[in-house]
């Protein structure tokens, strides 16, 4: 029997977490249809693979936290990765015909020939074939979902929308290695060329508007007829205007992760009061800043719907007239001077500047009990 790994690869900001969390409700149904999608390297998002295959002095702020969880350097972290994997797969039903991988951080974190290498030398390993499956989104509404992003992962600027963040969320990296969003989020001939590169690879590209992500998945894994898709709430929405400067303040005195990989996670709590709390209007910006910023792309974005046959109206900003004329932010300072006051009162009794001593103590005893949890599995198996 011909086996064939569907590895979905993002982009973020289309829907990812959508799908993630339809595969995880319906995981016995896509089990009994023989796709396997497996648990030991991150469920529902598969984010242990991806960091297990980044290049050795390459760490983002995921694998920073696996490494820490783990207690584990990063050659043996990628190597009980990959084991587990293996694990896994040895022990799954024998008859399943379609391995699913699915992160976001495939499209967003590997870059190098050597990781997308890595990747697929590992999957090839079970399977016959490899699709994979892209979800594209207009760069200036990507820009707009994705700073909501950068906030909750730190960001502490709340004037510049189209700041390139993906250096930031690398915290080592050879000197000579490119990063950029442009690499990982908004040139797409870039990144499709990464994953048109594999021998033998299929490559299916779609766009996030007029194509809805979870449909085109259970469609590609031969499921539309045996399953119905509800309607789906919004997952990591964009935050109103006023809970990303409420954010951004914030984060300019309380880090979201440690130095040492552990995160904070009472401020996390709180990030996620603000989000609930602190409603209005998603943030925007005006019609020309918009039109600059999607100008940039338009040659190569006309390339790609030539290319892939894609809908030129969901690619190509052709009506800038949904961004208003003009946006002013300026009177925020004023406005929620007092709910600001709120929330950094509750952050300063709550929430931690620093890795206190006490948290290094409990750091420390949490990678001893993963080290014997380790232990113990690798004694079972």
């Amino acid at each position: 029997m011909k086996r064939t790994a569907l590895v979905h690869i993002g982009l973020e900001k289309t829907g990812s977490t959508a799908i993630q969390r339809w595969l995880a409700s319906n995981r016995q149904c896509i089990q009994q249809a023989g796709i396997f999608m497996p648990t030991s390297i991150g469920y529902p998002n598969h984010t242990k693979l991806v960091s297990a295959c980044l290049d050795d002095g390459v760490i983002d702020n995921i694998k920073s936290h696996q490494l820490f969880v783990s207690g584990l350097s990063e050659h043996r972290f990628r190597k009980h990765v990959f084991a587990y994997l293996d694990s896994e797969l040895r022990r799954a039903p024998p008859d399943w015909h379609t391995l699913l991988i699915t992160s976001e951080l495939i499209s967003s974190r590997l870059s190098t020939a050597s990781e997308i290498d890595r990747l697929v030398g590992q999957l090839r390993q079970y399977v016959d074939t490899i699709r994979f499956v892209i979800f594209l989104r207009r760069q200036d509404q990507l820009a707009l979902s994705r700073f909501s992003s950068i906030l909750r992962s730190g960001h502490s600027e709340f004037s510049n929308l189209f700041v390139d963040y993906s250096p930031c969320n690398f915290l080592k990296v050879p000197d000579q290695r490119e990063l950029s969003d442009d690499l990982f989020f908004y040139n797409f001939e870039s990144i499709l060329e990464r994953f048109e590169r594999v021998p033998g690879a299929e490559l299916r590209v779609f766009f996030y508007g007029a194509d809805r992500p979870v449909d085109v998945l259970v469609r590609l894994l031969g499921l539309a007829s045996q399953v119905h898709v509800n309607s789906l709430g919004r997952h990591n929405s964009a935050l109103s205007a006023e809970a990303q400067y409420i954010l951004a303040t914030l984060n300019q005195v309380y880090p979201v992760q440690f130095s040492s990989g552990m995160r904070n996670d009472a401020y996390r709590r709180l990030q996620r009061c603000v989000e609930e709390e602190v409603t209005g209007q998603p943030r925007t910006v005006a019609r020309h800043e918009a039109e600059v910023f999607q100008n940039r792309y338009r040659p190569m974005n006309e390339r790609i719907v030539q290319r892939y046959g894609l809908d030129a109206g969901a690619v190509l900003l052709a009506d800038p007239s949904g961004y208003p004329d003009c946006v002013d932010y300026s009177q925020l300072p004023l406005l929620l001077s007092e709910a600001l006051a709120h929330y950094q009162h509750i952050a300063k009794a709550t929430v931690p500047e620093v890795e206190t001593m006490s948290l290094r103590i409990y750091n420390q005893m949490r990678q001893v009990k993963a080290s014997l949890r380790r232990a113990v599995n690798a004694v079972v198996r």
